[in-house]
């Protein structure tokens, strides 16, 4: 069994044993994202050095995407990327995509941690950093998707009385590296294990860092968390099993969101 302290990070490309499907079955579907709020989610892709990675993003403003701040994060190098090795797409579908931009500056967590020698494992990050899991992209142009409102909704569990609705993770993921997955109909829990985190029954695979919680009410959407990390257990001569999705809850980015647009 892994540490209940630590979580695997999903950031593309993935290894053997980092799926994060919950049960025998895959709940997530793919889904042309021609319709909002999916055509405000994209990839975000990447440089480090002679590689690429990608995660997940969502608009949050016409030239402001959110996504996990370690998928910004050059092991290698041991710091953040520069910001102009980041590129979003957004609706990204197999050839086709809506929009993209070039980034022109990031804003991470200040309590973020990821240095090498601060994770408990290479390709882990601890739970109590999750919650610091965030970072706030600039993009050198506005897009024309509409950007999908921040939602903090502290010590709940979603969906209930007052939040009805359905929970959501879309992204993605390394097995479909082009096409937007959803799974629709998890849920998902606000400040648990601790105040900031999230915790979530979702399917999801690397890349899919950073790949926003929705909650989805009819014709409205809103952001209510990212997604981070997917913690497991090792059985011999099975291999690992993911146990829980786990997130940021939006009540960390909230106020930096707010200020990022100016409002």
């Amino acid at each position: 069994m892994l540490s209940g302290s630590t979580a695997l990070a999903q950031q593309a490309p993935p290894t053997g044993y980092r799926s994060g499907v919950l049960s025998p079955h895959d709940h997530r579907i793919p889904i042309v994202p021609d319709r909002w709020p999916w055509s405000s989610i994209g990839r975000v892709n990447v440089i480090m050095g002679l590689k690429r990675s990608f995660c997940t993003g969502t608009l949050v403003g016409p030239r402001h995407v959110i996504t996990a701040a370690h998928c910004l994060f050059d092991g290698k190098i041991n710091a953040f990327v520069k910001p102009q090795a980041l590129h979003f797409v957004a609706a990204q579908d197999r050839d086709k995509f809506a929009a993209h931009a070039v980034a022109t500056a990031f804003a991470a967590s200040p309590d973020f941690r990821f240095r090498m020698e601060e994770r408990p494992r290479w390709d882990k990050i601890a739970l109590d950093m999750v919650k610091n899991d965030w970072a706030i992209v600039t993009l050198e142009h506005s897009l024309p998707s509409r950007p999908v409102p921040i939602r903090a909704m502290p010590r709940a569990k979603l969906p209930n009385d007052s939040a009805p609705g359905e929970i959501a993770l879309a992204g993605y993921g390394g097995d479909h590296a082009f096409v937007l997955s959803v799974h629709k109909g998890c849920t998902a829990q606000t400040d648990e294990p601790a105040p900031g985190l999230l915790v979530h029954t979702c399917d999801s695979m690397p890349g899919e860092s950073g790949s926003p919680i929705l909650l989805l009410d009819g014709d409205n959407a809103w952001l209510v968390g990212l997604h981070s990390a997917v913690s497991s257990a090792f059985t011999p001569q099975v291999g690992y099993r993911a146990l829980a999705g786990h997130g940021v809850s939006a009540s960390m980015f909230e106020e930096a969101s707010r200020s990022a647009l100016g409002n």
